[in-house]
């Protein structure tokens, strides 16, 4: 190609000048946008949220932030306290007021500030013996019993808020969410409060939502930490320290109690919380540029299952407002949207490493064994939660939550806090059935106290029945393995005599034996024994008034034995399984030396139908397996609450029969369980399926109330000749050492 001159190329080029000029009337509107865009930066007001405290009532946040919305107001900053720092957080991580209230309305809130554990879930190990208290206390050093420090521990509070807040993993410094947020807790030492602006955004929350005397206090870096709203319920300062030049508030804490409104200690704890978070707020309030105080006069802040009624009541109150609220609009100058790289739906996380802290008699790879989590993989919030909730069904921990920290590598180490439990437990019970009447008991329990992987439980029962039980047992293996076991005992109690099956006389006895065993089990799912006894049982000769009864005798023997259980809950179940089987060869000696078998079984089912009800079905069924008529001493009581309820308790026994029993259970209301049914027995001297004998039917009502300490439950019966029976129980009516027993 030729090469141009100068002259050539003067003419070939553009003018330089008139370049010059288009330039510069291109760059003129871009300058005069980004100075406008400069300008507006400089002059607009930052915008501030202060969200309060208030347990259940802090609901009514998302009604009111769901009106701001729509009226197009973002707030640049977040504070928040408490159940205001929970909703708070969410929403400064980029969740909508319509997606925080679709979250909140999912939750089983009850569930969640309790400490339930899903009885289905429990190791089947756990399960012979859970509940054994109606009320139980952690011992000391001196064994001396301790009041607990809050009714709830919260592990499953704490597990939720790892999961709802696990994407935020993803920074350390809450100031780098979408909405730079910060949250405040009172150290419970100095009674300061404390703020907290980095790390953890699932301990920051957790530290600042710890409701006196309700929740315990959190543990975090050597400090104990209690409700933020001690110290400051409405965090004002917060907002202007982060930058706010606007702050507008939203107050849903609880009003002082009227005097013929504090009727129990627990209204008279919760008003003097609120006099001192009363006090503290109306400090603050002044400074505050706009305020909103939804009416919600009527619910209190335990309220959690009026959740929608309370986001309800917020909204409506803030829509009664909304003149006040556009006034305040308008005097804003807002800020341009803030633009951030951050996903709040980031849910899988390569995890590198697992660290464990809190433990002391557990070792860390204990720890990672009942989690079963490891290195290497990736695994979503659910996962980890699950695996939590895994190790917390050993009953081997008190607590346990997860942390996740970022790593520079774009991976993730996984913190797990766990705090052991206590090894010495004494539980009281008190029970009352109106076949046994009153009865009082003391049971201690020492976890690993003897040996590592061991229980021994010992009680001590008196009244309808005087009893010594002692049953010691010792694992090997965590989840599933093998396992020996010792029960030695000693009763008095009512034996009954029977003619023709029917209760003729009784008389007072004492007896004593020892069990022992070996088995296997396997996780939740079932547990298998071979075991040997004997026992010795002597009459009180003093006040006998039958002859048909040895004044001593003497029964021992072998046998195996199974159990399964699915049950949702011990005392009104309305989902699963329980299985018992249990055969046994004895020799029956001091009158004469008699060998003879028997089996006795029972199979309960629960069929939920749409969260309604559910169809209950059982069968029970119990021989002896020769020729071999019962013996007075060894007899199936085969009546009552737990049997044939068409009888009295004790009234019916016989050395072969069948009960199938079928109907209806549902809770009616959380606290109220309805029960209806129907029953038919047969039995007979002489082998059922050979020589049966004619039904008896019967119909049953039953009520129940549900709580966690004195459970009630009231049966009403009917049979063939409409004789009218009934069977009342309050407290835990249960033999903790129903599967250890022969």
């Amino acid at each position: 190609m030729p090469k141009l001159n100068k002259q050539q190329n003067k003419q070939l080029s553009p003018n330089k000048e008139h370049t010059n000029i288009k330039l510069t009337l291109w760059k003129k509107p871009i300058i005069l946008l980004l100075l406008f865009f400069i300008f507006n930066i400089l002059t607009a007001e930052k915008l501030g949220y202060a969200l309060s405290g208030g347990g259940a009532r802090g609901f009514a946040h998302i009604g009111v932030l769901k009106v701001l919305e729509e009226e197009g107001i973002y707030p640049d900053y977040i504070a928040g306290t408490s159940i205001g720092a929970v909703i708070g957080a969410l929403y400064a991580m980029g969740y909508s007021a319509n997606d925080l209230e679709d979250m909140c309305l999912t939750l089983n809130w009850n569930e969640l500030i309790s400490d339930t554990q899903k009885r289905k879930d429990l190791y089947i190990g756990q399960k012979r013996w859970t509940p054994y208290g109606n009320v139980i206390f952690e011992l000391n050093e001196s064994w001396i019993p301790q009041i607990p420090s809050s009714v709830f521990v919260a592990n499953n509070l704490n597990l939720e808020l790892f999961k709802l807040t696990a994407a935020s993993s993803q920074i350390n410094n809450f100031s780098d969410l979408p909405v730079p947020f910060i949250c405040n807790a009172t150290d419970l030492i100095t009674g300061e409060g404390v703020t907290f602006t980095k790390g953890s955004l699932m301990q920051a929350l957790r530290a600042s939502i710890s409701i006196p005397s309700l929740f315990e206090p959190f543990e975090l870096n050597g400090h104990l930490y209690i409700d933020g709203g001690i110290s400051q319920n409405m965090p004002i300062n917060l907002l202007h320290e982060m930058g706010a030049d606007k702050v507008l508030g939203i107050k849903v804490n609880s009003t002082l109690r009227k005097e013929e409104n504090l009727n129990n200690f627990v209204d008279i704890l919760d008003q003097t919380i609120n006099i001192g978070i009363t006090r503290n707020l109306n400090e603050h309030l002044d400074v505050c540029d706009l305020l909103i105080e939804p009416d919600l006069t009527n619910f209190a802040s335990t309220d959690y299952q009026h959740i929608q009624s309370i986001i309800a009541a917020g909204e409506e109150s803030a829509r009664q407002m909304i003149d006040q609220i556009r006034a305040f609009k308008k005097e804003l100058s807002l800020s341009p949207e803030r633009i951030i790289n951050f996903d709040k739906h980031l849910d899988n996380f390569p995890v590198a490493n697992i660290f464990v802290y809190g433990n002391n008699t557990i070792s860390a790879a204990k720890v990672r064994e009942y989690l079963g989590l490891e290195t290497g993989h990736t695994y979503t919030s659910e996962q980890i939660k699950k695996a939590c909730i895994n190790a917390w069904n050993s009953q081997s921990f008190k607590t346990i939550y997860p942390v996740l920290e970022k790593r520079n590598d774009d991976k993730y180490n996984l913190l797990v806090y766990v705090k052991e439990r206590e090894h010495k437990h004494l539980a009281v019970n008190l029970v009352y059935n109106n076949d046994e009447q009153l009865m009082a008991g003391l049971v201690l329990s020492l976890d690993n106290y003897l040996l590592k992987n061991s229980r021994l439980l010992g009680e001590l029962k008196l009244g309808g029945r005087n009893e010594f039980n002692l049953d010691y047992v010792k694992n090997f293996g965590e989840q599933w393995g093998a396992y020996y076991r010792l029960f030695p005992y000693v009763t008095e109690k009512t034996i009954y005599n029977y003619r023709d099956h029917y209760k003729t006389d009784s008389v007072k006895s004492t007896e004593w034996g020892i069990n022992s065993g070996v088995g296997v089990f396997a996780k939740d799912l079932a547990i298998a024994e071979l075991f040997i006894y004997s026992s010795q049982t002597n009459l009180h000769s003093d006040i006998s008034q039958t002859p048909f009864l040895p004044k001593r005798s003497v029964i021992s023997g072998f046998g195996v034995k199974g159990y399964h259980e699915s049950l949702d809950d011990y005392s009104f179940p309305t989902s699963g399984a329980r299985v018992f089987g249990k055969f046994n060869f004895s020799r029956y000696g001091e009158v004469s030396d008699y060998l003879y078998s028997c089996f006795q079984g029972r199979a309960e089912f629960y069929v939920p139908i749409m969260n309604l009800f559910s169809v209950y079905s059982e069968f029970n069924y119990g021989s002896y397996l020769n020729s071999f008529q019962q013996t007075n001493l060894d007899p199936f009581v085969i009546s009552g609450i737990d049997g044939f309820m068409g009888y009295s308790r004790y009234e019916v026994s016989a050395p072969h029969y069948q009960i199938i029993s079928a109907g209806i259970s549902s809770l009616i209301s959380k606290r109220f369980f309805l029960d209806i049914g129907i029953q038919s027995l047969r039995y007979s001297d002489q082998n059922i399926f050979e020589n049966p004998e004619d039904w008896e039917y019967c119909g049953y009502l039953g009520f129940g109330y549900k709580n966690s300490i004195l459970p009630v439950k009231l049966y009403v019966s009917l049979n063939e000749d409409k004789d009218l029976h009934s069977f009342l129980s309050v407290g835990y009516d249960f033999d903790i050492f129903f599967f250890s027993r022969r």
